[in-house]
């Protein structure tokens, strides 16, 4: 019972706060007939056929808090039937005192007013036992003259110690304590009655509801952010004098309209950086670049590229790097420390001796008679083309095949593949490193010349070298 009590406590308490806070409240006093109910919650069993009634008289307070809310504290003296009660279907003494808040439809000006009640209570039966209940319910009052209103009142009460639910009926009369048909409370005197004014203690306009307005810009200040200076609602009464939708306050350029990813500063190519910070406010670019564009993304700007479509670096003021001077990046250049054409990958080329002594190793090397045994003066060719392949790194050489047309076909095919594949090893038995060669065998389905004559036949057995940068 102790914590009940200290419950019942703190609403009153709480309610002394609030109606401090509401000097626009009025009192009155309450008297009413009870009639309790503990049998219809239990409309089952063996209790179906009760009816039992007993009845209470209540004396009570009510401050009017607010025009919607009133605090009422009813004490209720009568007696009580329980189902509960080894003294079932004899009445004994019964005491009520409960704590609750009516949430009124309308203020107290109206003729009728109905409301919510609901709140909390102690009970004493047949002084000693004591329980807490909740109560809830609705109720109505008729105003027949401003100190004087008919109530009627129905709640539903359930224990919180043990099963007791009951009902009570209410019906009686609401007196007014003080003259309230005269003039209505202005406790801060600006000519709006505190029970229609919003803040009843600080003067205020009729249009905000009795609220003040420092700044003059139809927003209470209770409601403003900046009740020092006017300004819109939809900036919650903060001043944006650019009208970019962006507070003063908050607003990096307060003079000239902006968008909010640049705290409402312009930015002409809607870049996310403002004109005053971006080097090409014409222009859209990433921040990083200072607002300015870099097509190749290589961190320097289009406009100081001088090659903005291919990445580069500072140093060769955005173009690739090119140690040679060839005009063939280092990236694409197979020969980066040796200058040549483009269309030859930036290496040079083969000089005119060295296409020569190719020429020559594809005319004269000669192998055994259906063989593929080289001859001894092939040998001396094929070193010589050693030296080429040495001399320039960066070449393939392809090695292909063929014959003529005497004998058979798959003969043929067979023979110019195993020539092939001599020349790749002896250039590999020579140093030249096995990813720099391949080979092919074509037997004699590409000719050099005509097979009709011991000439042409000649020239068609033969092994090529294809040089190339790859």
């Amino acid at each position: 019972m102790k914590n009940l009590f200290l419950l019942v406590s703190f609403v009153l308490a709480l309610s002394y706060q609030v109606t401090a806070q509401a000097p626009e409240a009025v009192n009155a006093v309450t008297g009413k007939y009870v009639f309790i109910d503990h049998y219809t919650p239990y409309l089952d069993g063996d209790l179906a056929d009760r009816e039992v009634m007993t009845s209470a008289l209540e004396i009570g307070y009510t401050r009017w808090l607010h025009k919607k809310f009133n605090l009422h504290v009813p004490v209720r003296f009568g007696t009580a039937d329980t189902p509960q009660s080894d003294r079932r279907g004899k009445a004994f003494p019964w005491l009520n005192v409960d704590a609750t808040v009516q949430i009124k439809v309308w203020d107290n000006t109206k003729w009728i007013n109905p409301y919510l009640v609901a709140g909390i209570g102690a009970v004493m039966t047949n002084w000693k036992d004591i329980s807490a209940q909740i109560p809830a319910g609705a109720g109505i009052n008729l105003r027949l003259h401003p100190s004087f209103y008919i109530n009627s009142q129905i709640e539903y009460r359930w224990d919180l110690s043990e099963d007791a639910k009951n009902i009570h009926y209410g019906i009686g009369g609401v007196f007014v304590i003080g003259n309230v048909k005269d003039k209505p409370v202005d406790t801060d005197g600006d000519g709006i009655p505190d029970l229609e004014d919003k803040c009843p203690l600080v003067p205020g306009s009729i249009e905000l509801m009795g609220c003040p307005d420092a700044d003059g810009d139809g927003i209470a200040d209770a409601d403003d952010k900046c009740p020092d200076q006017p300004g819109t609602a939809a900036l919650n009464g903060c001043p944006d004098t650019d009208g970019d939708g962006i507070t003063d306050a908050e607003d990096a350029c307060p003079g000239e309209a902006g968008p909010s990813a640049t705290k409402g500063c312009p930015d002409k190519d809607s870049d996310g950086v403002a004109d005053r910070d971006d080097k090409c406010p014409d222009v859209a670019g990433p921040a990083h670049m200072m607002g300015c564009p870099d097509r190749d993304n290589d961190g320097i700007a289009d406009m100081e590229d001088k090659c903005p479509d291919v990445p580069g670096d500072a140093a060769n003021n955005g173009c690739p790097a090119d140690r040679d001077k060839d005009g063939v990046a280092d990236a694409n250049d197979r020969c980066p420390d040796e200058a040549g054409p483009a269309s030859n990958k930036g290496c040079p080329e083969l000089k005119q001796e060295e296409k020569e002594i190719v020429q020559i190793a594809i005319q004269n090397i000669q192998f055994e008679s259906n063989s593929s045994v080289l001859t001894k003066e092939s040998y001396p060719l094929l070193d010589q083309l050693v030296t080429v392949l040495n001399n320039n790194k960066a070449y393939h050489c392809s090695i292909s095949g063929h014959t003529d047309n005497s004998g058979d076909d798959a003969y043929n095919q067979m023979l110019s593949e195993k020539r092939a594949l001599v020349c790749l090893t002896y250039l590999t038995g020579k140093g030249i490193q096995t990813d720099r060669l391949t080979h092919a065998g074509y037997g004699e389905t590409k000719p050099a010349a005509d097979n009709a004559t011991p000439e042409g036949r000649r020239a068609n057995r033969r092994v090529e070298f294809d040089l190339q940068v790859k």
